[in-house]
């Protein structure tokens, strides 16, 4: 930093002669200031937290199986414990990494609790309430809430149409679930099905040319 005697301010930069009056700056015995400061700090904190979080989680991990192995049960409830810390883990890393694409986000998030309860279901006696109830659950509400976002944050087709499409397109499969008789009820794997058509052809009609032009723009055709 330096000092106009004649303007009397503070000049900060590698300039030596006042932009004001043209007159010789001089020197002032102060630590120089970073016009562009940098995220280093933050980041330094952030990974701090998150190696933090990372030990207590593998503490958390190896507690739960020594626990599991003093007091055995029917199941391997430690496993569901630790797929869940990690299911948490990846959370975490797509909240940071996607912390700006908040449809990206949601998208990844439904489909990681999908897969953390179809587990806890298989580990429990594939019971069958994953498929019944949770996936078909799931896709429907990230649809509605994908359409809402959408509208609230005035967003371009081309901003949220792609995700809407890949969770529509999620939501056909609990057809399959249907066909192999796999559900308790059909209902909510029906509701799902039908939002998912509805979606489609919503798209299709309101943002048909849109949708082509994005889709053109992705696969690159």
């Amino acid at each position: 930093m330096k000092w106009c005697g004649k303007c009397k301010v503070k000049i900060v930069g590698t300039e030596n002669y006042c932009p004001l009056c043209q007159n010789e700056l001089s020197k002032l015995d102060t630590i120089e200031e970073d016009l562009f400061p940098t995220a280093y700090e933050g980041t330094k904190e952030r990974h701090m937290v998150m190696k933090v979080l990372a030990f207590l989680m593998t503490l958390i991990g190896i507690i739960s199986v020594f626990l599991n192995i003093l007091f055995p049960t029917k199941i391997w409830w430690a496993l569901i414990v630790i797929v869940t810390l990690i299911c948490i883990r990846i959370s975490l890393r797509i909240a940071i990494a996607k912390h700006r694409n908040i449809l990206k986000y949601l998208l990844h998030q439904s489909l990681i609790i999908i897969v953390l309860t179809l587990f806890i279901d298989y580990v429990t006696g594939q019971n069958g309430w994953a498929v019944t109830f949770v996936l078909p659950i799931i896709f429907t509400l990230a649809m509605i809430v994908m359409y809402l976002l959408s509208k609230i944050l005035h967003l371009q087709a081309g901003e949220y149409m792609i995700y809407l499409l890949l969770d529509a397109a999620f939501g056909i499969i609990p057809v399959v679930f249907i066909a192999t008789n796999s559900v308790k009820t059909p209902i909510p794997s029906l509701v799902c099905i039908m939002v998912s058509i509805i979606s489609v052809t919503a798209l299709i009609i309101f943002e048909g040319t849109a949708m082509y032009s994005e889709l053109k723009r992705r696969l690159h055709i």
